[in-house]
């Protein structure tokens, strides 16, 4: 309570210094990822008088975040700062412009002179902010894809529709113009005849304050049991395809839960930050995502590749943590798979015959979720910075 009382009074102290025009602040979970991660390489690469602040919660990494970095721009004009730290409320304070995905000193407030701009962490299916029943974090500017996410973002977080820019989720700058493959980056040396990329949302968070389970998966129908794994394996087998399994960040799962299948490898962030990759940048080396009701399959329409939705709650989830659409599967385009044997038929349909039954559904969905293919991250950078 008193470190508290103190960092707000600093905080109303230091809101009073000038703004430095040419500095950035840019925070993630985790750290140096997703949209936050994507501005900052495009700002990086295009306005090298700007001096890049990261704010990141586990400074021990250091070495993990540079070789990223390196990875994606030769612009050493950054620095990293741990972000509860007196440096790191310093550099917040004075920032003209913050980046973040999931909130940063929301206790502190809207700061005159400065602009704060929730880059979020995907465009939702399932309820989040005030549609959700949770405090939101306040912020000057929000981001969205499309005028129709403009709607529902304006309303999730209470705030006008001119505050809610659209431009795209900054981070598919990576998934459209990278060409890393999975396969080579886990250096996966059998060819395959389709690689698949599933990844499933969580259910229970280990994240403090998110401690609800969203759903609630039978466990004679969980598609990640071992069980189930060992004849996904054999379809996957059947079918000569290779499946990555890619668990969420905030999910209690870990890879260290499940056993080792010749045609499945689960993974999860540290393994694409200890090959210094962002994980949509080898979203273009996959051929079909499987996922439930994540978001992600939101940002894969920009490829327009066969989607499967794999879940076995779905009315549990409805009545849990529930979606923002009355009819959430009319914006799934794709195969709706609540059992292993709808899954081998379509990935035999998918794969071995190659039969494709929802392009047209995923254009029509694509065209009302995305209003930019490309330049996504341009667009919102210079809305933000010519502002």
């Amino acid at each position: 309570m008193i470190k508290k009382v103190i960092i707000t009074f600093l905080a109303t102290f230091l809101k009073t210094f000038n703004k430095e025009e040419k500095k950035i602040v840019y925070h993630s979970f985790p750290d140096f990822s997703d949209n936050s991660f994507a501005v900052f390489i495009y700002i990086s690469n295009n306005f090298t008088n700007y001096l890049n602040i990261w704010l990141v919660d586990d400074y021990s990494e250091i070495n993990k975040y540079e070789k990223l970095v390196s990875n994606y721009t030769q612009n050493l004009s950054y620095k990293i700062v741990k972000k509860k730290s007196p440096l790191g409320l310093f550099h917040y304070l004075t920032s003209n412009i913050i980046f973040y995905t999931h909130g940063i000193f929301d206790f502190i407030g809207l700061i005159p002179g400065q602009k704060k701009t929730n880059l979020w962490h995907g465009m939702p299916i399932k309820n989040i902010g005030l549609l959700n029943g949770t405090k939101v974090p306040v912020s000057d500017y929000y981001v969205v894809t499309s005028a129709f996410y403009q709607d529902i973002i304006s309303g999730a977080f209470g705030v006008d529709k001119n505050k809610v820019l659209i431009g795209g989720q900054t981070r598919n700058d990576f998934l459209v113009d990278s060409d890393i493959s999975i396969n080579k980056l886990f250096d996966n040396k059998i060819i395959y005849k389709q690689t698949i990329l599933w990844m499933p949302t969580y259910r229970k968070s280990t994240i403090p304050g998110m401690k609800g389970i969203d759903g609630n998966i039978n466990p004679s129908l969980d598609f990640l049991c071992s069980d189930s794994l060992i004849k996904v394996n054999e379809i996957l087998i059947k079918t000569e395809s290779f499946c990555f399994i890619k668990i969420h960040p905030m999910d209690v799962m870990k890879v260290s839960d499940f056993n080792n299948y010749s045609n499945i490898k689960i993974v999860d962030n540290s393994d694409f930050d200890r090959k210094g990759v962002t994980m949509h940048s080898i979203f273009n080396s996959i051929d079909v995502l499987l996922t439930d009701f994540s978001s992600i399959y939101i940002d894969f329409l920009l490829l327009n590749k066969p989607i499967g939705f794999v879940f076995s709650d779905y009315d549990e989830f409805k009545n849990s943590r529930g979606f923002i659409f009355s009819e959430p599967k009319k914006y799934m385009p794709g195969e709706i798979i609540t059992c292993l044997d709808k899954l081998e038929n379509f990935l035999i349909k998918t794969i071995l015959n190659d039969i494709d039954d929802f392009t047209e559904h995923r254009e029509k969905v694509k065209t009302l979720f995305h209003e930019f293919d490309k330049d996504f991250s341009k667009t919102i950078a210079e809305k933000i910075l010519n502002e």
